[in-house]
């Protein structure tokens, strides 16, 4: 009896001493309670991960050096680690879960999304207490919205149509704080997932109030909302939704277009240190929403140790070719090494020294994740579709005029003949071009392949067509094998990372697909490997202009 009494104390005690900590918050997170601290929890709400390196990889701008080019030329070339292998052969990306990872990428968006989530719960108890909380709401639905859109193209099948698409495997989409252990989270289909992402985008889009922000081009802003639309609905083709949300950004009158894009013609490529900040000007018109993000993509690829994997060869010429040519020279390339490949100014990172004796310090690249040129080439695509084939000249030509040719016409666009086969009605039997349209799909896409270079879009523009790529992989001794992914090759959504698979969730495929890049074909000696991330560092500053530039934008708010 006694024993039970005393059983009985230390379980009231115990009882009390539970609901005392429960009461307490369990570590120094600071409560949101404020519509100021919901403003500065929103800063953080924007993911810091690359999607850019895996998207490239994936696609048809980039080549293994280590193939034989036409000439029987190749090269002996490590990349700067063995993930760009796995992504160039369409291998499911397991050897590493850092920086342009699957589980990189992944983890990042999903923080964003976690991010808003937490955002819009402290809107709901505000509001209860009479706070106006609709412009943190939006961009919190906004965040929510393409955070949701940039994993869903990552990692499932492109959209095909509303009934086809509930076949194919989407996301997990959020739209609440996680509060219980090991959660069992279920993936949605792509057009589940694509309603989700819309309803948030147009609850968002109506409550989007810029007045707080203090950097508006690192918030979604007006403007950068409604390019997000008509990319949004471009992918859905919507074309109506396209042009009402393209217009709002660029005008409905034509001739106004010019006024707000990228003007290429105006930068001095003299002083290569201007050219970088010239792309990624917060004050340029042209810039609508930019993304600091951390990556090894665009600042170790120019390393020519590790430039296995590079815009050159087969793949430059196609992609430099168009309505305007032969070579779109007005597209200024940043050369590093012509034998292995070059990129545009706009690929260039920005270096923040935290040492300037010792030469020290950061590099950091700026994604242009909206633009005024891009947003234009959306509305030409969906002018294609809706017959008005003039005005899809008219905002191509527009374009291309941004870039310094001036001449390009109408008669250029109708006598383009791609070099890629469309399967959009394989995709969809919905999906028809246009009687006398396809030249100037073509077109398009090849303004959209050259605009968006290294960026990733062109990998979605690529899924979204069913357009089929070929990958040349050497084994840097003259030998190689050629990998194709056809317009519905299960690789086309990338593997989910092993993280989330391990923990339960379905992957898009059993086991490692495709898997051509075997022992033969793998030159040791990765950079991740071998060298520590200074000395990568130190080597890829070297490579800077003279009088580099500091970036200023690490705390942006």
């Amino acid at each position: 009896m006694n024993a039970i009494l005393k059983y009985a104390a230390f379980a009231a005690c115990l009882l009390m001493v539970s609901c005392d900590f429960l009461d307490r918050t369990p570590d120094n997170r600071t409560e949101i309670d404020t519509k100021q601290k919901v403003q500065q929890l929103l800063v953080s709400g924007y993911s810091q991960a690359n999607y850019g390196m895996m998207a490239e990889l994936s696609g048809d701008n980039i080549v293994d050096n280590n193939a034989p080019d036409a000439a029987g030329a190749f090269e002996r070339l490590s990349p700067m680690s063995r993930i760009f292998d796995e992504a160039f052969a369409w291998d499911d990306i397991v050897s590493g879960n850092t920086q342009d990872s699957p589980f990189y990428v992944w983890n990042y968006c999903y923080k964003a999304i976690a991010t808003a989530n937490a955002a819009l719960e402290a809107c709901d108890r505000l509001e209860k207490e009479g706070e106006d909380m609709n412009a943190e709401r939006g961009e919190a639905l906004l965040i929510r919205a393409y955070h949701h859109f940039v994993l869903v193209n990552i990692f499932a099948q492109h959209y095909k149509d509303s009934v086809t698409s509930l076949n194919d495997l989407g996301i997990t989409y959020m739209t609440e704080l996680e509060n219980t252990v090991a959660p069992k989270y279920e993936r949605l289909s792509v057009t589940e997932t694509y309603e989700h992402i819309v309803a948030d985008f147009e609850a968002g889009i109506d409550l989007v109030d810029e007045s707080y922000y203090s950097q508006i081009k690192y918030h979604f802003n007006i403007n950068a909302a409604h390019a997000f639309g008509a990319r949004l609905y471009l992918y859905l083709r919507e074309w109506d939704k396209v042009i009402e949300h393209a217009n709002a950004v660029l005008g409905e009158d034509q001739r106004n277009a010019a006024n707000v894009l990228f003007n290429a013609t105006g930068v001095s490529y003299s002083q290569p240190t201007q050219e970088i900040y010239a792309w990624i000007d917060k004050s340029s018109p042209a810039n609508l929403l930019l993304m600091p993000a951390t990556s090894w993509w665009n600042v170790y690829s120019m390393i020519p140790d590790y430039s296995r994997y590079a815009f050159n060869g087969t793949a430059q010429t196609e992609a430099l070719s168009g309505p305007w040519g032969s070579r779109f020279t007005g597209y200024t390339l940043w050369q590093y090494d012509q034998s292995l490949g070059v990129f545009p100014a706009k690929f260039m990172y920005i270096f923040e020294y935290s040492d300037k004796v010792a030469m020290t310090g950061y590099a950091h690249s700026i994604r242009r994740e909206f633009t005024t040129n891009e947003t234009l080439l959306c509305r030409a695509e969906a002018y294609i579709y809706k017959g008005e084939l003039s005005k899809a000249a008219t905002d191509m030509c527009t374009w291309a005029a941004s870039y310094g040719y001036k001449t390009m016409t109408e008669n250029d666009i109708k006598n383009y003949r791609g070099t890629k086969v469309l399967n959009n009605q394989l995709m969809s039997p919905k999906f028809t071009i246009p009687a006398d349209g396809e030249p100037y799909v073509q077109s398009v896409l090849q303004c959209r392949r050259v605009e968006t270079l290294l960026d990733g879009l062109r990998w979605f523009d690529l899924k979204r067509y069913g357009i089929e790529v070929t990958h040349r992989i050497g084994d840097g001794k003259g030998g190689y094998v050629d990998e194709l992914l056809t317009w519905n090759d299960e690789r086309r959504a990338l593997q989910l990372p092993q993280e989330a698979i391990v923990s339960g969730m379905v992957g898009n495929r059993q086991g490692t697909t495709g898997n051509t890049l075997t022992d033969e074909y793998r030159v040791p000696g990765y950079a991740s490997d071998r060298e520590s991330e200074q000395t990568l560092r130190e080597k890829a500053q070297g490579l800077m202009p003279a009088k580099a530039p500091v970036a200023d934008e690490s705390n942006v708010k």
